[in-house]
């Protein structure tokens, strides 16, 4: 079959890594995107407010599913846990992710008074998004195997194609529940093919499941678990706090007003994410200096995307957002600036991660990323109260700063423990 060939193609792996890697991530990051600015023309600003909170909630989940155990995964070397392993005990994530959905949907409607409808979608979106969380063992595996551009090419297509057939379905039937079904259900079918598809390619060993292991992969990674959580929970933090406190209309307007904070992170992403495989060669190696070169390059790079994204939008982010999204969003502009400046510190952060697993101490970011949600848990309604959609852009930024700060320290620690072991 031609995209079976086309899924396996190894002449340039390197080359297609970065390219597929930057089209999937990019597909990813607008997914959201895409579908709200399709969803806003076709059934108005309501609906696309229910949207805006059912998608933060389901990727809130899906650190759950996830478990945080990508950078861990790629960066197991030394082959410390199976691929056997790592699949089920994505599976027991992924059961717990749909539970503590539906057990915390039910609370929220209940606490909120929110509709059926405004139910069930989001109790979908978050069946929509475990996919996600499937998809990203094997991907981890291939990965880990030098192969991130096999992975890349299956979630391009994946992605690609559902978005294209959840905008014909709000077209065609005008009802978010009914489109996001028919999505979910194509979604999973479009990853099952791919899989069965690709997987035969690498040496899987074939062993039966150890629990054991799969459990001890879980106390392991379980900080990993905890942070991505809490972080996820952190950076929606004010959609949480607008969702309870003022309307669906302006939680609309915000998540318009918040799409461009992503883009930084995205960014970084395309340079970064094919860098992990010889980063971790690199800490493995004991090459600390050649590691730590390469991490503050990559800040620096990230600084420089967040300043130019910042210039972007002040020049041309309010008319483009307006005209996306069908909604005159120029009372935000000063909101809109420092919720970038929040996304330059969301991508340093999630830089930062990433570079502190692999040194492993991801015990030590559940600790960051714990004291950062407590402010927010405390702080977010009031401040969001008091100021409405300003309090929300100066909350998210506040949050992300003190994580940068915290994850700086923590991986400065890291490395001169490191160099006094050499």
């Amino acid at each position: 079959m031609k995209i079976k060939a086309f899924l396996l193609k190894d002449q340039k792996i390197e080359r297609d890594s970065f390219i597929w890697n930057m089209a999937g991530s990019m597909l990813m990051a607008f997914q959201s995107v895409i579908m709200l600015m399709i969803l806003t023309r076709t059934l108005g600003l309501k609906d696309a407010g229910i949207f805006t909170i059912a998608y933060a909630n389901a990727n809130l989940f899906l650190t759950v599913g996830k478990y945080g155990m990508r950078y861990f995964q790629i960066s197991d070397m030394k082959g410390q846990f199976s691929f056997v392993n790592y699949r089920m005990s994505r599976v027991v994530s992924s059961l717990a992710m749909m539970v503590t959905a539906v057990l915390y949907t039910a609370y929220a409607a209940m606490s909120n008074g929110y509709s059926a409808e405004k139910t069930q979608v989001i109790v979908w979106m978050c069946l929509f998004k475990v996919v996600d969380a499937v998809e990203d063992v094997y991907h981890g595996f291939y990965q880990n195997q030098n192969r991130l551009d096999v992975g890349s090419k299956c979630m391009t297509l994946r992605i690609g194609i559902t978005i294209v057939v959840y905008g014909m379905g709000l077209i065609v039937f005008r009802n978010q529940l009914v489109s996001l079904m028919i999505a979910t259900v194509l979604t999973t079918g479009l990853f099952v093919l791919f899989t069965k598809w690709t997987i035969g390619a690498f040496d899987v060993v074939k062993e039966k499941v150890d629990w054991k292991q799969v459990f001890a992969l879980l106390k392991v990674c379980f900080p990993l678990f905890a942070g991505a959580f809490l972080s996820f929970y952190i950076g929606n933090a004010p959609k949480y706090a607008i969702d309870a406190m003022l309307t669906d209309e302006l939680q609309a307007c915000y998540g318009f007003i918040a799409m461009p904070v992503f883009v930084i992170g995205l960014l970084n992403n395309f340079i970064f994410n094919p860098m992990l495989y010889k980063l971790s060669m690199m800490w493995n190696d004991g090459r600390v200096g050649q590691f730590v070169r390469k991490i503050l390059l990559q800040s620096l790079i990230v600084a420089g995307i967040t300043l130019v994204c910042i210039i972007g939008a002040f020049l041309l982010g309010v008319p483009v957002l307006s005209w996306l999204y069908n909604t005159d969003l120029a009372p935000y502009k000063a909101e809109l600036l420092l919720l970038l400046l929040g996304g330059g510190f969301l991508g340093l952060s999630g830089l930062l991660n990433a570079v502190i697993t692999i040194i492993r101490y991801q015990k030590s970011l559940m600790w960051g990323y714990a004291v950062v949600a407590l402010l927010a848990l405390v702080c977010s309604n009031r401040i969001v109260g008091m100021y409405g959609m300003m309090g929300a852009a100066v909350l998210y930024t506040l949050l992300m700063a003190i994580l940068c700060v915290i994850f700086v320290g923590l991986f400065a620690y890291g490395v001169m423990k490191q160099k006094k072991t050499l």
